[in-house]
């Protein structure tokens, strides 16, 4: 009886045990190619392991569609820009702010090679008039690459239906529409900078990580890409998110660290190759183009900004003060 008293004991504790791992799993967004590399590297060096949550990347590819997973229960923390999450916030949406996934935009226009471009050496905002009539790929409809778009048509003094927007998915798919000349330009995310490079199929012509486009698009600077998360979930899981802050912010000194790149380009290899020829010149072009956005603080005015814009521009019918939205870790 005693030893069955005991197996029944050290069943117990192994059930509770199991029961509370089990509700220590994050689910957080990541995207198809590099995507969210803070939480990549925060996995792969076990920072989410030492403090006690286990931390599990879902790709989703497209930001409306991750916050849409995230108010469905099915994701603990969404990656999306600012526009995604404020247009969710403006429908009703009770969503809260912890960090930033990225801190600089990383969307930027290109041009197929078979598009005449005589007013690229002019650059923004004369280079939109080369798209007038064209078509245009983003990843999704409603999605941060199209209102992106529509801001660099806006500062422009060009319309949306100036051109014709066209969904092409992620780099993977978006990569043959451009090459193929189905389409003539395209709005998206590295590593579609390293495939231009590299294939010469196309090439940026606006490209807001370098200070170019309208002033409101600049301005995102410092909130371009935020992690998102319920309001019921911050109340009820407050240590679980203390620990995710706490692995970002150290996948992130390890990342800006310049003895580390070679780890974390191996990380980027082994979490989003690139199975074609010359893929891994394409990843590590946009991996150190990309590095100096991977930092988790988040700059509130930036991301107030944002909400202003989207206000003043009739994209939301009521003004969000984004102060409420955050809990900054």
């Amino acid at each position: 009886m005693r030893r069955f008293h005991k197996s029944l004991v050290a069943t117990g504790l192994v059930l509770v045990a199991a029961s509370a791992h089990a509700q220590e799993v994050v689910r957080v967004q990541d995207y198809p190619g590099l995507g969210n590399m803070m939480l990549r590297v925060a996995i792969t060096n076990g920072y989410c392991d030492k403090r006690g949550i286990k931390c599990e990347a879902k790709t989703i590819p497209a930001a409306p569609l991750g916050v849409q997973t995230l108010l469905a229960g099915d994701l603990d923390v969404a990656m999306a820009p600012p526009e995604v999450v404020i247009q969710a916030v403006n429908k009703g949406a009770d969503l809260r702010i912890i960090g930033n996934g990225a801190r600089n935009s990383n969307f930027f226009l290109m041009a197929s090679t078979g598009l005449e471009t005589p007013n690229a050496a002019k650059g923004y905002p004369a280079v939109m008039q080369d798209f007038k009539g064209k078509k245009v790929g983003v990843t999704a409809r409603g999605s941060a690459a199209e209102f992106q778009l529509l801001d660099l048509l806006k500062g422009a003094g060009m319309k949306s239906e100036d051109i014709t927007i066209v969904a092409v998915g992620a780099p993977n798919t978006a990569f043959p529409a451009i090459a193929n000349k189905q389409i003539d330009g395209l709005m998206l995310f590295a590593p579609m900078d390293g495939f231009c490079e590299v294939s010469k199929a196309c090439r940026i012509v606006v490209d807001p990580r370098k200070g170019e486009g309208p002033a409101d698009l600049l301005k995102l600077s410092g909130a371009a890409v935020v992690l998102a998360v319920r309001a019921d979930y911050t109340v009820k899981n407050t240590k679980a998110l203390d620990a995710l802050a706490g692995a970002l912010r150290e996948a992130e000194a390890f990342i800006q660290a310049p003895a580390n790149y070679a780890a974390v380009f191996k990380i980027a290899q082994e979490t989003g190759k690139i199975n074609i020829p010359s893929g891994d010149q394409i990843l590590d072009f946009s991996l150190r183009t990309g590095l100096p956005s991977y930092r988790f603080a988040l700059e509130p005015a930036a991301l107030q900004h944002a909400a202003d814009y989207l206000h003043r521009t009739g994209q939301v019918d009521k003004l969000v003060d984004t102060a409420r939205l955050l809990q900054l870790r």
